[in-house]
């Protein structure tokens, strides 16, 4: 099988030739990582035992709009700076200020009822990028192609996750109005993409925000169901396409709620204790419907050894793949700028065990 094949065989939750590796990095692609000495034998080995994907974002632009916004922006103190964007209805305002990361945010464009005013009254004008370096992407035979979202709970990008949370109870009316304004300009995205053919994935980012402790079970049922259901039912009515929805957090208690969206797969499927999610419990609660993607904690690859990186792939795969329907994957990708000789080891090691266990039929461990 090609790497599309594969994926999108598991992804329809059927069993292919052996279960997808995935790691989240493209030794065929420029990226930061593609001229940094320490992910060298990484990427040689994604080359040779990983499924690759080819991750296109598309450019949505602030608010899911090409309009022309006149921006501003400002040194202040300490090398913090003030952004800000002129709206029809007033400023919005951001600031962010150095880290360790190259830049934090220290105040997020939306944090009072004022700002949504601001933020409605910015014109939508759909976002027409070219296409074609997606499409020529799709003619390879070394990825899978997979254009990337945010849906729209994942504006917590520009609105604070407090704030969002505080208005689930306070002014609700507020948070659905972005929403609803939100999806709409989404749809439109999806919908000039789909015709044009791009695919066959379509991954989206948000669920996580609208979790508990941050949101209840009924905020999840509005905020993220109602509005990415729209979005998995526009992408499966042009045949051949498939979603994943992505979610760190504690996603146990919402397994169903997802397979109710109508994803194809779900990532990252975090195990405790950081997550909740156990691989056998959720194989057998949606594992007939939806591919599980997942369930490493990237930090037990890059801090293990060889021993225990082998265990946690083999027991992954062994409550994930039975009958297809799983893809092994890590619960992040490698972020470091630069990587020990060590951990560059273990994630080539996480590889080849993810070959090696993953032949079907699969062997037993």
């Amino acid at each position: 099988m090609t790497t599309e094949q594969r994926v999108l065989t598991a992804l329809r939750c059927e069993q292919p030739d052996r279960v997808p590796v995935f790691l989240y990095l493209n030794p065929y692609c420029q990226s930061w990582y593609s001229d940094e000495p320490s992910y060298g034998p990484v990427l040689e080995a994604c080359a040779q035992y990983a499924d690759i994907i080819y991750d296109w974002y598309f450019p949505s632009g602030f608010f899911h709009t090409a309009a022309r916004l006149e921006r501003e922006s400002r040194a202040l103190a300490n090398g913090a700076r003030e952004d800000i964007i002129h709206t029809p209805a007033g400023e919005l305002r951001s600031l962010r200020a150095p880290d360790w990361r190259g830049g934090g945010t220290l105040k997020r464009w939306i944090v009072d009822p004022e700002d949504v005013d601001c933020l409605l009254s910015i014109p939508f004008v759909p976002s027409r990028p070219d296409l074609t370096p997606v499409l020529n992407a799709r003619k390879q035979t070394r990825w899978v192609v997979q254009a990337t979202f945010s849906d729209p709970i994942g504006l917590a990008g520009w609105v604070d996750e407090t704030t969002m949370a505080l208005w689930t109870i306070e002014r609700r009316d507020l948070l659905r109005a972005v929403l609803d304004e939100a999806s709409r300009r989404i749809l439109t995205e999806l919908e000039y993409c789909l015709q044009h053919g791009v695919g066959p994935i379509y991954y989206f980012n948000g669920p996580e925000y609208a979790l508990p402790p941050l949101m209840s079970p009924t905020d999840f049922e509005e905020f993220v169901v109602a509005h990415d259901t729209k979005l998995v039912e526009l992408i499966h009515s042009y045949p051949g396409n498939h979603v994943i929805i992505h979610s760190h957090g504690r996603v146990s208690n919402f397994l169903e709620r997802f397979a109710a969206i109508g994803t194809d797969g779900l990532n990252v499927l975090e195990p405790p204790p950081i997550g909740d999610t156990r691989l056998a419990d959720a194989k057998e609660r949606i594992g007939s419907s939806v591919c599980l993607i997942g369930n490493i904690q990237y930090d037990d690859i890059a801090r293990g050894d060889e021993q225990s990186i082998e265990r946690l792939v083999a027991a992954a795969i062994a409550k994930g793949a039975p009958s297809g329907g799983f893809i092994l994957s890590p619960c992040a990708y490698p972020y470091e700028r630069s990587l020990s000789e060590e951990k560059s080891k273990n994630l080539v090691h996480y590889l080849k065990m993810g070959r090696k266990y993953g032949e079907y039929p699969l062997r037993h461990v």
